[in-house]
């Protein structure tokens, strides 16, 4: 029996290291890949990177501007990993902290003078929001608000909004509500860590109450507590509604955590209790044109944007090639 024990143990132990290895490997090839391609001059972080096709089109047709919400300890361990993968396929990605970086950041860093920590997300939002709103309103269509440990397919972002109306009063994301023992109205928003989306109409009545201390109080324990929620509140006042963001299947395009919590099931108690629209478990619990992904590892980001941007199945395409410059060089 002991030695059944040990083996067992050993044969775990290999199970792990195996997988772990899969994983750095998938994770070396994706960066030596996107290395050699931009050593070749065929990509630069002002165009999208990945496959050429349709999303070319769309990042001048939806143009998108997207902002990560990080810290000075969150900066250079998940921020910098946004600029090597999903960051560029933005049209303009604001890495926005409260504490100017001790040395150079590969992206626009936009330091806010608010407090540390999460008792000071909402003022970071709300200063995040107005600088945007101040310099950029007009030159974007949409306005995506993320944290550091997301994952954002910003192809599909883009093929989503593609339909929408920017001049709508409406916001998009993973649909929330806070449970009725915690606060006595019916309050709906959208989760911050899936990322939500908004478009002109919708910023523009946030800005015109986010500082008015009568409708969004800065001092109050859910500002403190849950930025998104808040956020919610202060759209709802003025008369923004949470848009429907599922596939005609009723599957989610925003997801709260990784992939697999869902696929296996591992999510929590707490959810049911938030949750607004059902949702199943499994390889059909979110949509096959996914766009975030929550919580996501520092390398896992790698994987991630190797399996959405650069691995291909041999029977869904004819053109078996790579695109380097002008020139394509076969598989």
């Amino acid at each position: 029996m002991k030695l059944r024990g040990k083996l067992g143990i050993a044969t775990l132990v290999v199970c792990s290291f195996v997988m772990g290895l899969m994983t750095s490997l998938i994770t070396m090839r994706s960066m030596y890949v996107r290395r050699k391609v931009r050593d070749a001059g065929s990509v630069d972080d002002s165009t999208p990177r990945g496959r050429l096709g349709a999303a070319d089109y769309s990042f001048t047709s939806v143009s998108v501007l997207c902002w990560v919400m990080t810290s000075p300890e969150n900066l250079f361990k998940r921020a910098i990993h946004v600029t090597q993968t999903w960051g560029p396929r933005c049209n303009k990605t604001i890495y926005v902290t409260d504490e100017t970086p001790d040395r150079p950041f590969p992206g626009s860093v936009l330091t806010v003078p608010v407090t540390h920590g999460r008792t000071g997300l909402w003022q970071k939002t709300r200063a995040a929001f107005t600088y945007i709103y101040d310099h950029y309103y007009d030159q974007f269509d949409w306005f995506v608000k993320v944290d550091d440990d997301t994952y954002l397919i910003v192809d599909n972002l883009r093929y989503f909004l593609s339909t929408k109306k920017t001049t709508d009063p409406v916001y998009y994301g993973h649909h929330l509500k806070l449970p009725s023992e915690t606060i006595d109205i019916d309050l709906h928003f959208s989760s911050g860590g899936a990322g939500y989306v908004l478009g002109k109409e919708a910023l523009s009545r946030f800005m015109s109450v986010a500082f008015d201390e009568k409708i969004c109080p800065e001092n109050v324990t859910l500002a403190m507590s849950a930025e998104d929620a808040m956020l919610g509140y202060c759209l709802s006042q003025k008369g923004v509604r949470i848009g429907e963001s599922r596939d005609s299947l009723g599957r989610e395009r925003f997801v709260l955590f990784q992939m697999d919590h869902f696929i296996y099931g591992f999510i929590g108690d707490w959810l049911p209790k938030y949750i607004v629209n059902n949702f199943t478990t499994g390889m059909d619990c979110c949509s096959d044109y996914l766009i975030s992904m929550h919580y996501i590892k520092p390398y896992s980001m790698y994987t991630m944007d190797f399996l959405t941007h650069h691995f291909q199945l041999s029977s869904r395409s004819k053109d078996h090639y790579y695109r380097v410059g002008e020139r394509d060089i076969p598989v």
